[in-house]
């Protein structure tokens, strides 16, 4: 089982947000989001009327470590689960 990180899109500064490019994946049909300089590209999820964005959490300590530092850099909570 691979772990996942989850963060608000609200949470995400408006300027991120601009600059982020949004595409829907042609084989998966899912909204994808990816902001420049984050290592991965993530998952737009709608539950119960809030909007989540759903990353993979690496076992890789270098790319792991670079997307924490990433949401740090910009102030984004995140939770990881299983």
């Amino acid at each position: 089982m691979s772990a996942r990180a989850y963060i608000s899109y609200s949470d995400v500064p408006s300027s991120v947000i601009a600059i982020s490019q949004q595409r829907v994946s042609e084989e998966t049909l899912e909204e994808l989001i990816s902001f420049p300089d984050c290592p991965l590209t993530g998952q737009i999820l709608t539950q119960g009327g809030t909007i989540e964005i759903e990353f993979p959490f690496p076992r890789s300590p270098e790319i792991r470590n670079s997307l924490i530092n990433w949401f740090m850099k910009w102030g984004i909570s995140f939770e990881v689960a299983m």
